[in-house]
C-alpha cells in the first residue's frame, strides 16, 4: 500500500469512516489513475461517504482501473490475511480466483447500467491462507459519476455461508429421513400385503374395523382390514372393501347386534362374543360373532354356522341319548374312584413304611424321590375324592327338605375354624333365609366357597369374607341371591365363565393347592337347585359369588 506524506488535509466524507476511512485517509492516491483525494468528482465523494457510513457490507470498482473500496462492514469477509488490505487496487489485482465470474458482471452493469442479483452464489475466493468456498447473496449495481454515465459498481453484499451449509445439513437430514420413511413406507406396504396374504387363508370371515363418529358418537364402522372369506358376502375383494364404510356396503346392519354389540365392545372394551341371525340385506345367515377392541380399533371374527342350524332339529333327538351317555360317564366316574381309592392308599402307606426302613441308608436324593411319590399319591388321594364328591352332587336325592342356611353356614365355619383363626380371616354373615334343598350339598357348596376365598386371600392381607342375602327377580322369576364377596387375589373377568369347569385352574400348583374340581361342584349343586351362579371379580380387589335360588312357591 502507498502511503508516502499527502497534504494534511481532512476531507468530510472520509472522517469517521472507521478503519477503512483511516486508511483511504492515508492512502497516496496521487500515485494513482484517481488522482489525489482534491481531484475526486463529487459523485466517487459522495458514494464512498455513504458506503464508508453504512453498516451493511459494501464494496465499490470505480473507474477504468476498478479501483476497490470496501467499508468496515464488509472488511471480516476478507478473512485475516490475503487480501486486506485491497484499497486503491485493481479489482483484476484483487479478485483473480473468482474474475471469470465477476468480470464480466461488473462489465455488464457498466455497460447496459441494469443491475444484477444472486443469492447464495458459491464464490470461492482465497482467504486466511487459503481457498475456501464461500456463498454470498449479492447485488451489482450501477454508481453514476458527475457526467451522469456510468463510472463504477457498487456492491452490496452479505456473506450467507453459515447459512447456506446449515440448510444444506438440514437438507441432508431432511433427505436421509425421506429415505428412510419411503424405506418404512415401503416396508410396511410389504408388512401389509403380507398380512392380507394371511388372512386370506383364513377360510373365517374376518373384519378390522374403525370407528366413525359424529358429535362424539359412533354412527359407523370403517374397514380397515377384511378376508376373502369376509368380502365374499358383499361379492367383491378385500382391497374394495378398505376405507368404505361398513353401513355403505351392509345399510341393514344398523338394525342388528352386528352393528350395536360391536359398539358395545369398542366403547366398554369388554370381549364380546353373541349369535346373531343376519336377515337383511338379501342374506340369510346364522352367525357366532366375536368382537375384540384393539387400541383405536375393534377385530371381529364370525363363524357361520347356517348349515349347522339346519341340522339342529335332527340332532335334537340325539340330546336324550347324549343325556344317558353323560349319567353313564358320571356313574363309571364314581366307580372308577371308588375302585382307585384302595390302591392310592396302600401305594402312599407302604411308600411311606419303606421309607421309615430304608431311611437310614438313603441319601438326599433318594429321600427327596420318596417325598415326590408321598406328594403325588396324596395329591391323586385328593383328586379322587373331588372326583367322588363331584359325582355325588351329580346325583340329586329324591326329596328335597327345608334347610336353615344359617346354621348350614356356621357348621361349616366351625369345621373350617382352624384355618379361619391361621389365616387372622374375618368372616361376617349376614341374615340367611331357609331354602328347599338338599341339605349334604348345601353344606358343600358354603365348604367350598368359603375354603376358596380363605386360599386365594393376598399375601400379608388378612382375609374378610362377607356373606349376605336378599331376594331378586331374573327373568320373570324370583331367587334368593346369596353373595360371598372377600378381599382376594381376585382374576380378569373374562375367566368368570371358565372357572366353573371342571379341573380349570388360573393359578399354578406351586402357587396355590388344589384339584380345580372345587368351584365346578358348586356349580353343579347351584344347578341341581335350578339356580345359577355368577363370578364378578378385579385382580387384586377381591371376588363376589352371586348364588341365584329359586324361592318355591307355597
Amino acid at each position: 500500500m502507498s502511503t508516502t506524506s499527502i497534504p494534511d488535509k481532512t476531507y468530510p466524507f472520509l472522517e469517521g469512516g472507521g478503519e477503512m476511512g483511516e486508511i483511504i485517509r492515508k492512502y497516496n492516491w496521487s500515485q494513482t489513475p484517481l488522482g489525489d483525494v482534491a481531484q475526486w468528482p463529487l459523485s466517487l465523494r459522495t458514494t464512498l461517504g455513504n458506503i464508508l457510513h453504512s453498516a451493511f457490507p459494501m464494496f465499490l470498482f470505480w473507474g477504468d482501473e476498478l479501483t476497490c473500496f470496501y467499508n468496515d462492514a464488509y472488511r471480516p469477509s476478507l478473512g485475516m490475511e490475503g487480501k486486506h488490505p485491497a484499497v486503491g487496487k485493481s479489482g483484476r489485482d484483487v479478485w483473480p480466483e473468482i474474475w471469470n465470474f465477476i468480470g464480466p458482471l461488473i462489465r455488464q452493469v457498466l455497460e447496459t447500467g441494469s443491475p444484477a442479483w444472486f443469492q447464495d452464489q458459491l464464490l470461492p475466493i482465497y482467504r486466511n491462507g487459503k481457498l475456501e468456498d464461500v456463498y454470498w447473496t449479492f447485488s451489482y449495481s450501477p454508481a453514476y459519476g458527475d457526467d451522469g454515465q456510468v463510472a463504477g459498481v457498487l456492491v452490496t453484499c452479505m456473506e450467507t455461508t453459515e447459512t447456506v451449509l446449515a440448510r444444506q445439513k438440514v437438507e441432508d437430514v431432511v433427505a436421509l429421513r425421506t429415505a428412510e420413511l419411503e424405506t418404512a413406507h415401503q416396508s410396511l406396504l410389504s408388512a401389509n400385503r403380507y398380512l392380507q396374504e394371511i388372512l386370506n387363508l383364513f377360510n373365517t370371515p374376518l373384519q378390522v374395523l374403525e370407528p366413525v363418529f359424529e358429535n362424539g358418537r359412533i354412527v359407523d364402522f370403517r374397514y380397515k382390514l377384511t378376508n376373502k372369506a369376509y368380502a365374499a358376502y358383499a361379492n367383491t375383494t378385500p382391497e374394495n372393501l378398505q376405507n368404505k364404510k361398513v353401513g355403505d356396503v351392509f345399510p341393514g346392519y344398523f338394525q342388528t347386534s352386528s352393528f350395536v354389540n360391536v359398539v358395545k365392545a369398542f366403547e366398554t372394551g369388554i370381549e364380546d362374543t353373541w349369535e346373531i341371525h343376519y336377515d337383511k340385506d338379501g342374506l340369510d345367515l346364522y352367525n357366532e360373532m366375536t368382537a375384540t377392541k384393539m387400541g383405536g380399533e375393534v377385530v371381529v371374527h364370525f363363524t357361520d354356522f347356517t348349515r349347522l342350524k339346519y341340522l339342529q332339529l335332527q340332532l335334537l333327538g340325539k340330546v336324550e341319548e347324549l343325556e344317558r351317555s353323560n349319567q353313564n360317564l358320571e356313574e363309571f366316574a364314581h366307580a372308577a374312584s371308588h375302585d382307585l381309592k384302595e390302591p392310592i392308599r396302600k401305594i402312599h402307606v407302604f411308600t411311606n413304611l419303606l421309607k421309615q426302613q430304608l431311611s437310614s441308608r438313603l441319601n438326599e436324593t433318594e429321600l427327596q424321590t420318596f417325598e415326590r411319590i408321598e406328594k403325588a399319591t396324596t395329591r391323586m388321594g385328593a383328586l379322587v375324592d373331588d372326583l367322588l364328591l363331584y359325582s355325588h352332587v351329580s346325583h340329586q336325592p329324591i326329596e328335597k327338605e327345608t334347610l336353615d342356611l344359617g346354621k348350614k353356614l356356621n357348621r361349616v365355619l366351625e369345621d373350617l375354624e382352624l384355618d379361619i383363626q391361621q389365616r387372622q380371616a374375618t368372616v361376617v354373615v349376614g341374615s340367611l333365609p331357609q331354602v328347599q334343598g338338599y341339605q349334604r350339598q348345601l353344606q358343600q357348596l358354603f365348604q367350598n366357597l368359603v375354603a376358596n376365598s380363605l386360599k386365594y386371600s393376598r399375601p400379608g392381607v388378612p382375609p374378610e369374607i362377607h356373606i349376605s342375602a336378599t331376594t331378586t327377580r331374573e327373568g320373570g322369576h324370583l331367587y334368593h341371591l346369596i353373595e360371598v364377596r372377600d378381599n382376594g387375589i381376585g382374576f380378569e373377568q373374562v375367566y368368570a365363565e371358565k372357572i366353573f369347569h371342571l379341573f380349570t385352574r388360573l393359578h399354578g400348583r406351586s402357587e396355590y393347592s388344589g384339584t380345580g374340581i372345587g368351584l365346578s361342584i358348586v356349580k353343579k349343586v347351584v344347578e341341581n337347585h335350578g339356580g345359577m351362579i355368577r363370578a364378578e371379580s378385579t385382580p387384586g380387589e377381591g371376588t363376589i359369588f352371586k348364588l341365584y335360588l329359586p324361592i318355591d312357591k307355597p
